[in-house]
């Protein structure tokens, strides 16, 4: 059974092996260079800090006393913006990126927030059609470029 619930700071070990997991995927075709340390620590410094700031919160997705997801949200007066949906690999396609979501929403509605943003890599298509199911709509199209030199 799982359960989604607020993060905890006694999770910070086994949240911060799994955020670890979700910024090397995320990475991963990039050219950043995912084996550097001090980028995947920023990263999770980043993460952890969106709960201790008090601008926002990390829900957490738990399936026998174990964490296999999480998302960040963080709040910017009747927004809420939704970062980091993750769920380990083998506990895919059973839902939990929805609880996660649907738990979310929830949690925005709580706070006051009347919007969702969030932003979704372009050739993620399995990631839009996600969130196309649950009624997330495209509004802005971020463009960049590499440059040498």
């Amino acid at each position: 059974m799982t359960t989604v619930r607020h993060y905890k700071t006694q999770d910070e070990k086994e949240f911060r092996n799994i955020a670890a997991e979700n910024y090397v995927e995320q990475e991963k075709g990039n050219e950043a260079d995912i084996s550097a340390p001090s980028a995947l620590q920023a990263y999770l410094e980043h993460v952890i800090e969106i709960q201790t700031s008090g601008k926002g919160l990390i829900l957490v997705a738990e399936q026998e006393n174990r964490l296999v997801g999480f998302v960040c949200l963080q709040f910017e007066n009747d927004y809420v913006f939704m970062s980091d949906l993750y769920v380990i690999p083998e506990s895919r396609n059973q839902g939990i990126g929805s609880m996660l979501t649907e738990q979310l929403e929830e949690q925005a509605s709580v706070k006051g927030a009347t919007h969702i943003a969030l932003k979704v890599e372009a050739g993620k298509t399995n990631a839009k059609s996600f969130y196309k199911n649950k009624h997330y709509q495209e509004k802005f199209v971020v463009m960049s470029k590499t440059l040498n030199g």
